[in-house]
């Protein structure tokens, strides 16, 4: 009973059916007012929709900067090729100076890295093989 008293009652282990306390979850998260509160010594990946206009981009260039990762949705101006032609030119000359890397996830998805990250592409890679550069 004695040592009940000093070292306290011994915690539950959850098992998966448990329910977690999403409050106490967040808030671990650094989350306040439905707002990420951010550190610098952390990397996010951050999807981000450019409007019909493609604008967002700044945004974009600013995540980038900062070492973020981008997952890009273009849904909204795929009608419009002359848009997406000089948005990809774009994001491409900044992943570059910023030693990043583009790919595409799908249709209407681009991925962006920043500097120190590259993305294995499908076509340049075989099972087995290594990537050089």
């Amino acid at each position: 009973m004695v040592l009940k008293d000093i070292f306290g009652k011994k915690e539950k282990v959850r098992s998966h059916g448990d329910e977690i306390d999403i409050e106490n979850y967040l808030s671990d998260l650094s989350i306040r007012e439905g707002k990420i509160i951010e550190r610098e010594d952390v990397t996010y990946v951050k999807p981000i929709d450019l409007d019909s206009e493609g604008k967002g981009i700044g945004v974009v260039i600013k995540e980038l900067e900062k070492g973020n990762v981008v997952v890009l949705n273009i849904k909204h101006v795929l009608s419009n090729k002359i848009l997406v032609r000089n948005i990809v030119k774009e994001l491409k000359d900044t992943v570059e100076d910023l030693d990043g890397d583009i790919g595409r996830l799908s249709a209407e998805k681009l991925l962006l890295v920043p500097g120190g990250i590259r993305i294995v592409h499908r076509s340049a890679h075989r099972e087995g093989e290594e990537v050089k550069e």
